[in-house]
């Protein structure tokens, strides 16, 4: 049989836009952004500002996203920046300019971190130039309260006056007696240092220089300790006292799944984390306050585009879905109508068989009608009588395809019968007549 490569042609391209869709729908399943299964968080220890708001944020989050969470405790700054780049975490906390973050993306600045100057009330020391020659904690290696400690004692130029301690927690100064002061950068309302403040036996120094600090050092903006914000009667600070802060900012990596940010954003400021932080810097805030160039998708979510860009997005996807509906009904069509000319093949072919199947009746028919004729014996008619009515039988048994019986081919199969059966009835009738010999 010869080949109709017209036919065959068509039914190709027949399938282009079923395989366009197919294709499309791969692709998009293949590269659409998903969460990650586990979303790790590097904070600090236990005690502190970060790992509190780390744990508040990971409840949040796994509200938001259905994933686990789980906070990763360090040091501080340079540890959370160390896992970050190494890919062991998604997300960190890090204290702006305590070291470089070129390859980090800045997706919300959290809350101002204070410096704190803390010295105990029975020692000598009155003021930061009093630090000379004393023990003073300035935070673990590497952290970002000992990135900021340092900045301080350097701006006041005492920085190799000092004897820094830099393996003990700050909070320790409640049992090391022979250690008189530290250096705290956190945010205000950290509960070590609340506890500590409220001892009784600590004093809060100010930061006199403070605007000489935050005009050389960009690290660093104004800032102020309330009166009375760490203990009333008697008040710890007596009165307010100037300082200096820096801020404390939640970064990824850059390139990190904008999925993943979009969802820490909604967490941080939907899930009501600024009631348990009252210091965090606020969504309309954030653009302003943030000390760094926030990550794009940062920015969309702090500075939603205007209404006209809403609309003009939207018709943009009316559209996009417009032309894919399309896609997809003529995909749907072409399917249906393949599926239609199969199912008519087949029954086409399912009749066909049962024609060759009715031709093989009728030429049993046939050679009864032949052999009959050739005989005037009156029980030989009547058992080819009986023989066409057994045909006739089968043949309405088997065929019952409505199509198949409404064809001509089958009417003339009955006529035959019929007509060969009237035949016989009348031979037998008139042999039945003639006188016997």
């Amino acid at each position: 049989m010869p080949i109709d490569y017209l036919k065959t042609g068509r039914r190709w391209l027949a399938l282009i836009p079923v395989a366009i869709i197919l294709i499309s729908i791969a692709v998009w399943f293949a590269t659409r952004e998903t969460l990650p299964k586990t979303i790790r968080i590097a904070t600090a220890n236990k005690g502190g500002l970060y790992h509190e708001f780390g744990k508040a944020l990971e409840r949040a989050l796994e509200k938001n996203t259905g994933c686990d969470v789980i906070i990763i405790e360090t040091e501080g700054s340079g540890e959370n920046a160390k896992l970050l780049s190494e890919g062991k975490v998604d997300l960190a906390i890090i204290q702006s300019g305590s070291r470089k973050i070129d390859n980090f993306s800045v997706i919300a600045p959290l809350y101002p971190e204070v410096v704190h100057v803390v010295a105990r009330t029975d020692s000598s020391i009155q003021s930061i130039y009093g630090l000379k020659s004393h023990r003073v904690i300035i935070g673990p290696e590497g952290s970002g309260m000992q990135s900021s400690a340092l900045r301080i004692l350097k701006h006041y130029g005492i920085a190799k006056d000092i004897i820094t301690t830099n393996d003990v927690y700050f909070k320790d100064l409640l049992k090391h007696e022979t250690i008189e002061a530290a250096i705290v950068t956190t945010g205000l309302m950290n509960r070590d240092l609340q506890s500590m403040l409220a001892s009784g036996h600590f004093q809060l120094l100010s930061v006199e220089s403070s605007e000489a600090i935050v005009t050389k050092d960009p690290v660093f903006h104004l800032s102020e300790i309330p009166r009375g914000l760490y203990r009333e009667g008697p008040s710890i600070p007596p009165e307010s006292i100037p300082s200096v802060a820096t801020t404390a900012l939640l970064v990824v990596q850059e390139g990190e799944n904008e999925l993943l940010i979009e969802k820490t954003l909604e967490a941080v400021y939907d899930g009501g984390l600024a009631l348990k932080f009252p210091t965090m810097i606020s969504k309309g805030d954030a653009l302003k306050k943030s000390p760094l160039a926030l990550n794009l998708e940062s920015r969309t979510f702090f500075n939603p585009p205007d209404h006209i860009s809403q609309i003009a997005n939207m018709i943009e996807t009316l559209v996009a879905f417009k032309e894919l509906s399309v896609a997809v009904a003529a995909g749907f069509y072409l399917l249906w109508t393949r599926r239609k000319k199969k199912r008519e093949d087949q029954q086409a072919k399912m009749i066909q068989k049962q024609k060759d199947k009715l031709d093989i009746f009728l030429n049993n028919t046939l050679e009864v009608e032949r052999a009959q004729m050739e005989t005037t014996d009156i029980d030989t008619l009547k058992n080819y009588l009986d023989r066409v009515t057994e045909i006739k039988l089968e043949a309405l048994t088997r065929f019952t395809h409505e199509e198949l019986r409404s064809d001509q081919s089958f009417s003339i199969f009955l006529l035959q019968c019929g007509n060969l059966i009237s035949k016989i009835q009348m031979k037998i009738q008139n042999c039945s007549q003639q006188p016997r010999p």
